[in-house]
């Protein structure tokens, strides 16, 4: 375990930092102004820098101090929230996640109820999250991305799920009219798109239907709006195992070919890793890892 410095030094240059004087620090923290400097000056030798600089009758934080200030915030905050939760575990806990929203509308929402049984003291704040963007809103604490995830990944925690495998679905009507016997049936109708390039159409065809040219395409800016075009009849979508699940448990969606095609991409748990230990974070986590992994 890594070795940190004195937590008495560390709090007393926090406040000393968030003042920018030692005696307003004496003052919140009930000690003499000489102690503040004494806690100061050991932290600075067991760091080996120099925190402060003297600007008249205040005391400047260095570069480094800020740094320091920064993380020492975040940590007793998160401290705090530990400790308030376990002393008062009616407190209720916000937390804000970003998700596509695709999978917001067709997986997230119909399971929420779930999560709420067994975390009823946290308030969720859902976030659209735009498909393949690598770009994380600060205020966010977790984030469902489907891509390449951050840039910077060293800063985050990154937790792959899954391959998707993609099918085609489409409403029980459609299907029983009988004008879908064989994949290239697909021909005589219109295809239902969520990308605009039709990348993933095209996979699915080129595996399984060879070279055939649909009558009409429809292209949706998410997976959530296509599927409910083909539960209401408008043509054949592609679902996936993540966001068709629902509609086709209740009927809504029906698969007319057993053939798929696996994902080239995938989503996966980002947070900051500043934020992982921030309870009801760590309670998303484990219960989304569990709902994106069973079988």
């Amino acid at each position: 375990m890594r070795r940190l410095p004195s937590l008495t030094a560390l709090r007393a240059f926090e406040c000393a930092a968030r003042h920018g004087h030692f005696g307003h620090a004496a003052d919140e923290l009930n000690v003499t102004d000489s102690a503040i400097s004494h806690q100061v000056r050991l932290l600075e030798e067991q760091l080996g820098t120099t925190l402060f600089v003297r600007q008249g009758r205040h005391m400047r934080p260095t570069p480094q101090a800020r740094r320091l200030l920064h993380s020492l915030q975040q940590a007793f905050e998160l401290v705090g929230e530990a400790c308030e939760a376990i002393a008062n575990p009616s407190t209720q806990a916000v937390l804000r996640v970003a998700i596509t929203a695709e999978l917001a509308q067709k997986w997230l929402i119909g399971r929420l109820a779930d999560f709420f049984a067994y975390h009823a003291n946290v308030t969720l704040h859902i976030h659209d999250q735009a498909y393949e963007s690598s770009v994380i809103d600060p205020d966010i604490d977790i984030a469902i991305l489907y891509g390449a995830g951050p840039e910077d990944a060293s800063d985050y925690f990154v937790r792959p799920l899954p391959l998707l495998r993609f099918f085609p679905v489409c409403s029980p009507g459609l299907f029983n009219s009988g004008r879908l016997a064989h994949p290239v049936d697909l021909a005589r109708h219109c295809l239902l798109h969520d990308d605009q390039d039709g990348k993933t159409w095209t996979a699915w065809l080129t595996t399984h239907a060879g070279d055939i040219q649909p009558d009409r395409h429809l292209h949706f800016s998410h997976a959530g709006l296509a599927l409910e075009a083909a539960a209401r009849g408008q043509g054949i979508a592609l679902g996936d195992d993540l966001t068709a699940a629902e509609d086709l448990a209740q009927g809504r969606l029906v698969r007319p070919f057993a053939e798929s095609v696996t994902s080239l991409g995938q989503y996966a748990l980002v947070c900051d890793r500043q934020r992982l230990e921030k309870p009801a974070v760590a309670q998303f986590i484990a219960w989304c890892t569990e709902q994106l992994t069973a079988p």
